[in-house]
């Protein structure tokens, strides 16, 4: 019996499997932009190896399932309060502390790298704009959107649709860092610090990834 229904969108098979997510995150499957796309039509579009990718995944839905952080509850079990706290106390503080360290550790090693590899300077200048456009992000949910959502969840429909395209944008800015750093594999002459950046920038992906989700698929579906 198949226990991947691939007819289920993308967004709630994370939701409600979490177990799935090292599965799409090593084949490059986006779950929380584009969240409403059938798990069919995001693998074919976002991996190279989709029998592998589902052999993957129907292996880590027949294992007996794992608890969380201390038995925490699914996302899907989560009221709108928790939701809301859950997101600010992981992933924007994570956020607020990571994106400075992260920003030092590129200029140190743009600075001893750049010369042997050109990539990085783009790769420097992408996470400039990606931090700054973060920064200001944490700001407009923080400041406008989860007061509101805590308040009676009224009027917010367009904040929701501008915060969902700065997501997107957001999205389109991880891909392009995976595609500059090839997917973080390391060149030869790759020292301490240079290997600590694309560890440090593959955890963000992946944080993003689950902070996008948690928004997008399960938070803002509650009032849209």
């Amino acid at each position: 019996m198949k226990l991947l229904d691939l007819s289920q969108t993308i967004g709630d098979s994370v939701t409600f499997h979490p177990e799935l997510v090292p599965v799409y995150m090593k084949y490059g499957v986006d779950f929380c932009c584009g969240g409403d796309r059938t798990v069919k039509e995001a693998i074919t579009k976002d991996s190279t190896d989709t029998e592998q990718l589902i052999q993957d995944a129907e292996k880590a839905l027949s294992e007996p399932r794992q608890a969380g952080r201390s038995g925490e509850k699914n996302l899907s079990e989560l009221t709108s309060e928790q939701l809301i706290n859950r997101i600010v106390s992981r992933h924007h503080s994570y956020l607020k502390q990571e994106l400075p360290l992260l920003s030092e550790l590129m200029f140190k090693v743009l600075a001893v790298h750049g010369e042997a590899h050109a990539e990085l300077f783009a790769l420097h200048k992408l996470f400039g704009n990606l931090k700054t456009e973060l920064e200001g992000h944490l700001v407009k949910e923080e400041a406008l959107l989860f007061p509101q959502l805590q308040k009676d969840g009224s009027g917010i429909a367009s904040l929701i649709e501008e915060l969902e395209s700065e997501h997107d944008a957001a999205g389109d800015a991880l891909h392009k860092l995976m595609e500059l750093t090839n997917h973080f594999a390391l060149p030869e002459n790759a020292c301490a610090s240079f290997e600590l950046l694309y560890d440090r920038l593959k955890s963000l992906v992946a944080d993003m990834y689950m902070h996008v989700h948690a928004e997008n698929n399960v938070l803002f579906k509650k009032y849209v």
